[in-house]
């Protein structure tokens, strides 16, 4: 577990993300609906769909994402935070656009937590075709630093 400095993580607030592209594939589509207990098969993509679009094409994958704060997966991140906002369904067979960034980053100590980030990002998900703004998803990671 290393720790940075919190200016070098704070440095990384505005970063955008690569981005990519996501086609909700039919057979995807159909295991996510049957996960979620919903009925499988239809023109719309079950809503949690949203964010794993939106994290399968934000560009970069999860180590890389992480060493921009440098940290790895040794070190134990954790989810925090999670908030998706429908703006419309997502279509599947649809293709759809990923963007976002980092939104901020903030450095906290807690008694028995010790020392750790809380970086926050979102992710915008945008209808190839149209380019209607279809949802977004709003993360936070908390990465745990040496005390």
């Amino acid at each position: 577990m290393s720790d940075p400095g919190v200016a070098v993580v704070r440095a990384q607030v505005g970063r955008a993300f690569p981005g990519g592209e996501f086609v909700v594939e039919p057979w995807l589509a159909w295991l996510f609906a049957d996960a979620a207990l919903a009925e499988p098969g239809g023109e719309v993509a079950h809503p949690v769909l949203a964010w794993t679009a939106a994290t399968q094409a934000m560009g970069v994958g999860w180590d890389e994402f992480f060493a921009w704060f440098d940290a790895c997966a040794e070190d134990g991140p954790l989810f925090g935070e999670h908030e998706t906002v429908l703006h419309e369904p997502m279509r599947v067979g649809g293709t759809y656009m990923v963007s976002g960034c980092v939104t901020s980053a903030d450095r906290k100590t807690g008694r028995s937590a010790g020392t750790f980030d809380i970086v926050d990002y979102r992710l915008a998900v945008h209808d190839k075709e149209s380019g209607r703004h279809v949802a977004d998803c709003w993360n936070s990671i908390i990465f745990p630093r040496r005390n």
